[in-house]
This record gives C-alpha cells, structure tokens and sequence, in this order.
C-alpha cells in the first residue's frame, strides 16, 4: 500500500512540476528542444513542403510538364501526410520520438536525393511525392514535440516554441539554399543538396534529443486514450479549429504570390513579401510559447485569429506593397501559432498518454483542410477572376476558429494539480487509509481544473 501511495505521489509530483530533477536536470530539457529545432529546420516540413514551388519552374522548363500537372505532385504529398500521421502518432508514443527519428532520416535523405536521378515520366514523379514523406514519417513535428514535451511542465509553452521555431528557420533559410543551388548547378543538384541537408536530423537526434526520464515517463502514462479523447467535446472543438486552421494557412501560403500579382504589384517584389510571413512566423514560435505559458490557449488564439481577419481582409482588398507587407506579417503570426498550440493542447486536455496519437489525427484534420482550401481557393479566383470571395470566406473561417477555441473550457491537466487516478480495487481489511481518494482535499479557488471523469 505504501508503495502504491509513493507511486502516486511521485506521478502528482511530476504533473505539477514539484518533482525533484531528472538525471540531466533542466539543461537536458532544453538541450532537447534546440536539437528539436535544428531536426525540425532539416525535416519535411521545410525540405519537402516549404522548397517544392521552386521546382516548378524548372521541371516546366525541362520536361514541358504542365504547371497544374507538376502541382499534383504537392496535393499527393499533402494527402499522403494525412495517412502518415495518425501512424507516426502510434510510433511515437510505443518507441519514443527520438528512435523514430533516427530510423527516418536516412531514408528520407535519400528519397529526396534520388530525386536527382528524375526520370521524364509523371507516374514516377508522382511516385516520388507519395514516397517521400513516407520515407519522413518519423521526422514530421510530432515526433520532436512529444520528446520535448516530456521534459516540461511548466514553462512547457516556451520549451514548444523554441521547439517549433525551428521550421520558421527553416523556412526562411532553406528555400534560400535551394534557390542558390537551382541557379548555380541545376535542379538536379539542389536535390542532392537538400538530401545532404535532411542528414542534420542524424546528429541532432544522437546527441541533442534525451527521451525523458523514468519518473517524467511514469506521468506521461496519465491521460485519456485516443478513444477516450474523442469522447470528450474539446477533441471535436480542437479537430474543428484545425481543419479550419489548415484552410487559412495553406489558402495564404499558396496564393498569397498570384494574389499580389493580381493586385498589380511587380513580381519581384511580389516575391519577396512572403520573407514578411517568414520572420513573422519564427518570431510567432517564441511569442506564443511565452504566451502560453501565463494565458489561456484560446485568448492567445483568439487574438491571432483577429490579426488573421485583418490580414485576409487586407488581401481582400487587393493590397498595395505597405498593406500586403502588414498582412504577411499578420498571417505568419497566426501560421506560426498553430503548431505551438496545438501541441500545448494535447498535454492539458488529454494528458501526455496518448500525444502521438490525438497530435496526428490533429494534424491529419489540418492537412486536409488545407488541400481542400488550396483547391477550392483557386476554382474561386477561376470562376470570379478575383481572390476576393475567397479571402472573405477565409476572414469568416478565422472568426469561426476563434468561438471553436473559446468553447473549450479549462483545463482538464493544467500542471499544478493532477487528474484524480483510478481508484485502487478494494482489499479487505486495507485499513481507512485504501478507501480516501488519492487527491484528497479540494484546491483553492483558480488553482487547478476540475479532475476528469472516473
């Protein structure tokens, strides 16, 4: 019995961030989410997502491939994350994030360098782009924020943004990388560049990622299952907010440059706005970790979301340089909020059993809503010649999110004062002390959440 009750004491100790240091102690915590950073600016999201527009041109240009043609190959990369996600999510949580990310990388490595070796046939191009993020699976974010989350309790918000910042480097540098290599060897060999490039994942993981430890692990095992959370209503409000998340981003992302052409502005500084929603984003990672750290994760998206009214409504009315400027900014503060909450939600929602698995069906919600928004978007400017229904229609979409978000209550884990465990089963003559509930005695006022149901 006493056993048991240290155990219990241990695992509460954890959750409220009391607990004595772990082998390593802080700086393993924050030696994890630098390295987090460094795999994340090497990793999918940026080498296969971020840098796939600047093929266009030139696979066009060799090949004669039709642009929407070659833009297929983006639309099967987004639909095959979809299916990887959810998968990455199991791996995640049995092996830890750090093994999966050293089994991923050199296969994603190469796949991005065979691409070199391009042959002049669209079905092995569009082979390509479903093998690719295949061969990623376990080096898309979830992998790197589930090991950092494991060291943190408080200050968690801030560990998750530096974490995250890793793909705003990651997208304002390496795209200047690419651009640099296309111009200079060819498109065959900015491939075999970014493939080198993918192998950063190999060291940081060795040497910069620490799994958490025995004891940060025993509280890792408190939480809902995946089949608990989608009981519960903010599993439903979070899926919503998401795919709605996903349109708005992706939307601006990918129509952001023939919007700005449209509204007169010259090509090359049309080119050069998005640099705005770069440095916007890297700067939203810290900020909104800091944030969330002392405010509630749906003031802090709310107040993103407002910017990302104006940012769609500015894009709406077809910008000058200063606005279209403003609202880049703007957009990369909502873009690189997302992430940061989302893997903030999980832990003080749903516990950290079962991360992996509620982080990628999330993520697999925000990758369709995305497909569809960036579809859908382009039919709009088809058929209205302007960007301007679409853009309202994303305005709405922000607004929406925005109520999603504030009808998830308190939370459930909020890191002071753990969910009441399972009650033991019952043994004779165990004495008064086996039939008090574990979390005897009820917080003051604003200290903790109310504990999940039994």
């Amino acid at each position: 019995m006493r056993t048991e009750k240290r155990k219990r004491t241990e695992e509460a100790a954890v959750c409220a961030g009391t607990a004595d240091a772990p082998p390593g102690g802080p700086a393993a915590g924050w030696r994890t989410a630098v390295g987090s950073a460094l795999g994340l600016a090497c990793g999918p999201s940026v080498l296969a997502v971020m840098t796939f527009g600047m093929f266009i041109a030139p696979l066009h240009q060799e090949f004669g491939w039709g642009v929407p043609a070659i833009g297929l190959g983006a639309s099967l990369l987004s639909l095959t994350v979809v299916v990887v996600s959810p998968v990455q999510g199991v791996l995640v949580d049995r092996f830890g994030g750090r093994r999966v990310v050293l089994c991923s990388a050199p296969f994603f490595a190469l796949a991005l360098a065979a691409m070199s070796l391009l042959p002049d046939s669209l079905p092995v191009f569009y082979a390509a782009w479903v093998l690719i993020p295949l061969c990623g699976t376990g080096l898309w974010p979830v992998s790197y924020l589930r090991v950092t989350a494991g060291w943190f309790d408080r200050g968690l918000g801030l560990a998750l943004g530096v974490a995250n910042c890793g793909i705003g480097v990651g997208t304002v540098l390496v795209p200047v990388l690419a651009a640099a290599l296309i111009g200079a060897f060819g498109w065959r060999a900015a491939f075999l560049g970014l493939g080198a490039t993918a192998l950063v994942a190999l060291p940081a993981a060795c040497f910069l990622l620490v799994e958490p430890s025995p004891r940060a692990a025993r509280a890792e095992a408190v939480g809902d299952t995946l089949g608990a959370a989608a009981t519960r209503r903010p599993f439903w409000l979070v899926l919503g907010a998401f795919l709605l998340l996903g349109a708005v981003g992706t939307g601006v992302v990918v129509h952001q440059i023939p919007l700005l052409l449209d509204a007169g502005i010259a090509p090359r500084t049309a080119n050069l706005v998005p640099v705005a929603l770069g440095l916007a984003l890297v700067a939203a990672r810290i900020v909104t970790g800091w944030l969330l750290d002392r405010f509630t994760a749906a003031r802090v998206m709310t107040v993103h979301l407002l910017g990302g009214v104006v940012a769609v409504l500015l894009f709406a009315a077809g910008p000058n340089v200063p606005a279209a400027l403003l609202a880049a900014a703007l957009a990369g503060m909502l873009i690189g909020a997302e992430f940061d909450v989302l893997s903030y939600l999980v832990p003080r929602y749903f516990g950290r059993r079962a991360f992996g698995r509620i982080y990628g069906v999330a993520f697999s919600v925000f990758q369709i809503g995305g497909a569809v928004a960036a579809t859908a978007i382009g039919v709009s400017r088809e058929s209205h010649g302007s960007y301007t229904p679409a853009m309202l229609a994303l305005a709405a979409a922000c607004l929406l999110c925005a109520a999603l978000f504030r009808g998830l209550g308190p939370y459930r884990y909020d890191g002071r004062t753990p969910p009441a465990p399972e009650a033991p089963p019952h043994l004779p003559h165990a004495g008064r002390e086996a039939e008090l509930p574990a979390n005897q005695g009820a917080p003051a006022d604003g200290d903790a959440t109310p504990a999940p149901e039994r």
